[in-house]
């Protein structure tokens, strides 16, 4: 029975051997994860970080856009208005140019009338003043 007692204390040895060794293995797995957790955490952290930076990041860049499109907005609405009150300004300078031409049109014809009328009254005077020439002239021949 002492050989079986000194079989089992040697097997329970080796066991014991065996377990310290998977206790000392487990221990520096635990270590590892540990450092591996530690660094997760910090990793975690950071990018925690880095998303509260992106969320600000995008709420200020959405009032930046909201801001734009505001600024254009109002923008758009001035040009608009700018082009429909030049559209105006052209249609009403389009009239004035019409009515100008109408009367440049207009009295063009009556300065060729006056022309005309001038040239008679001319030819007329011209005549007259032959006559009265004519007249003179026999006047003092008699």
């Amino acid at each position: 029975m002492s050989e079986e007692i000194k079989c089992l204390t040697d097997s329970r040895m080796r066991a014991m051997e065996i377990i310290k060794q998977k206790m000392v293995e487990l221990k520096q797995q635990n270590e590892k994860l540990q450092e591996a957790n530690v660094q997760w955490e910090d990793k975690h952290t950071q990018l925690n970080k880095n998303f509260e930076e992106l969320v600000i990041e995008n709420e200020n860049l959405s009032k930046r856009v909201k801001d734009l499109e505001e600024s254009y907005s109002k923008t758009e609405d001035d040009l608009l208005q700018r082009v429909s009150i030049l559209k105006d300004d052209l249609h009403d300078a389009d009239k004035r140019a019409d009515n100008s031409e109408r009367q440049v049109v207009f009295l063009l014809k009556r300065v060729q009338e006056q022309e005309d009328l001038i040239a008679k009254y001319m030819d007329d005077y011209k005549g007259t003043g032959q006559f009265i020439d004519e007249s003179i002239n026999e006047l003092i021949d008699i």
